[in-house]
């Protein structure tokens, strides 16, 4: 008898706590994007694809992301920056979801509503990778050169609290 109150006590106990959650209307939602500029290229054409040695810098990105969870993948509509995050997208079994390079507020918007909580990754250009970092963290970061190929951006959205943004690298480092 004594067990049975016990347990019907735990019970009460715990659905008015989560009754008590459920009604504040805070979510505890962490949203964490990685954002990187695609890998080496082949040649300065418009929609060149990666070199050799972009190709091994795409698959150093699906190691060093593993582990991190990644639910959703986005790309330009250019071959590099889909063949950059197509490794990972493979190893996870997850889509590419592809947008036109300068649709930096589409994405924005996407991340920050549909993503909400999740683990993102983006790949994007030199030009464009600061710009994205900024507008979802407000934070402001250094441009990328021209020959930088090895940074890895990671920017997570608190539900409540400041954004916060990391730098960090994969792949054999680049001057």
């Amino acid at each position: 008898m004594c067990h049975h109150l016990l347990y019907s006590l735990l019970y009460v106990a715990l659905f008015a706590g989560c009754s008590a959650a459920r009604g504040t209307g805070l979510s505890t939602a962490m949203t964490t994007i990685y954002i990187v500029r695609h890998a080496e290229k082949l040649s300065s054409d418009r929609d060149t694809p990666l070199s050799p040695v972009g190709e091994a810098r795409a698959l150093a990105l699906a190691d060093r992301l593993a582990m991190a969870e990644v639910q959703r993948v986005y790309a330009t509509d250019l071959q590099r920056t889909q063949q950059t995050v197509g490794p990972l997208a493979e190893r996870m079994g997850l889509a590419v979801h592809v947008l036109p390079a300068m649709a930096l507020d589409s994405l924005v918007q996407r991340v920050r509503s549909v993503d909400q909580g999740m683990v993102v990754l983006v790949a994007g250009h030199n030009h464009t990778v600061p710009e994205l970092v900024q507008r979802l963290s407000g934070v402001a970061v250094d441009g990328i050169p021209e020959h930088v190929f090895d940074r890895l951006y990671r920017v997570v959205l608190p539900a409540d609290g400041k954004p916060e943004v990391v730098v960090l690298q994969y792949g054999e480092p680049t001057p």
